[in-house]
């Protein structure tokens, strides 16, 4: 019995074995090649690392390691220009546990960030930002720039470009400003910017004091709102107590009355303008008439209206003339 359990372990030992971490490596400013192995945590035993760039044939072990706790978690290899357009094979060693893996680095380069960034008003009126970085001929770069510690705007920054323009910049906001850099398209475009510069600002600083009122405001907000609906619930109360300015802003409408004959009296006049709605005036009359000759006297006749009591008004005296004339042609 406790042979066939020996030769059971002895079957699935590698099973329970722990395997190898991942080695991950990164080409650091054209400088040197980091890599790690504790992208899941701290190895419980010490690796030896190996590495050779193609086309080379033997391994070189690592000089330089990086630890922690007293544990190897990483390396640096010395690099060569170029070398990064080759295979990179690594390999890690404990005991007999094996583990090799071959790595493109073409697009796993991360340069350091941009240094000596500075910040000008020209005499053109607008900002500019120059900065400094190693490699300039195959190098982009992008600024991102803030007003007034408001959200980041991001610009890209042609290659071999080391220079940025803020159009026509407020002289009262403050302006804060960081560059980063990659390898560009051109040179075998890299999928890692650098780090952020540090910051650079420019402008005026009483953007602070807007922004500590600011966050004092919404402490004060409830307690205006109140104050606000309290003075406008007195104004109310006053508006409705005083009769006087009631009757002003809330005029009182008169009810129709049946009788439509006295429309005057809806209107509240004075006494002497609505007495001067009573004037009557009589109605004048007026006739025609002709001259005529003793010949032509039967052909002439007068409108005479057939109402008598007519005549009795106060423009009569036409009618007395027109019979005078009558008389005067019948003689």
């Amino acid at each position: 019995m406790p042979t066939r359990l020996l030769l059971l372990l002895c079957l699935t030992a590698h099973v329970f074995a722990r395997e190898p971490p991942e080695v991950d490596c990164l080409v650091v400013h054209r400088k040197y090649v980091h890599c790690s192995w504790n992208m899941q945590g701290t190895p419980e035993v010490n690796y030896t690392f190996y590495s050779r760039f193609e086309p080379d044939k033997e391994f070189s072990v690592c000089s330089n390691y990086l630890r922690e706790n007293n544990t190897n978690t990483g390396c640096k290899q010395p690099y060569q220009k170029g070398q990064r357009f080759n295979s990179f094979n690594t390999k890690l060693v404990h005991g007999k546990q094996i583990s090799q893996k071959v790595l493109e680095l073409k697009t796993k380069v991360k340069l350091n960030p941009p240094t000596n960034v500075t910040v000008q008003r020209r005499s053109d009126s607008n900002l500019w930002v120059n900065w400094s970085q190693d490699y300039v001929a195959c190098v982009e770069s992008e600024v991102r720039y803030r007003v007034n510690n408001r959200k980041w705007e991001n610009n890209q920054v042609s290659t071999a470009v080391q220079e940025y323009c803020v159009n026509l910049p407020s002289s009262s906001s403050l302006y804060e400003l960081q560059v980063r850099s990659r390898i560009a398209l051109s040179c075998g475009e890299s999928i890692f910017w650098s780090d952020w510069s540090q910051p650079v600002v420019w402008g005026s600083n009483n953007s602070t004091d807007a922004n500590r009122m600011n966050k004092l405001m919404p402490v004060w907000t409830p307690v205006l709102y109140v104050v606000g609906a309290f003075i406008l619930i007195l104004l109310v109360m006053m508006l409705l107590h005083h009769e006087r300015i009631r009757i002003i802003f809330i005029p009182v409408v008169p009810k129709p009355s049946s009788d439509l004959e006295n429309v005057e009296d809806w209107f509240q006049l004075p006494k002497g303008l609505k007495e001067s709605f009573n004037y009557n005036e009589h109605p004048c009359l007026v006739r025609e008439y002709c001259h005529v000759s003793q010949s032509d006297s039967e052909a002439c006749s007068v409108f005479v209206p057939g109402n008598e009591s007519d005549l009795s008004t106060s423009c009569s005296s036409s009618t007395s003339t027109v019979s005078t004339e009558e008389e005067m042609v019948s003689v």
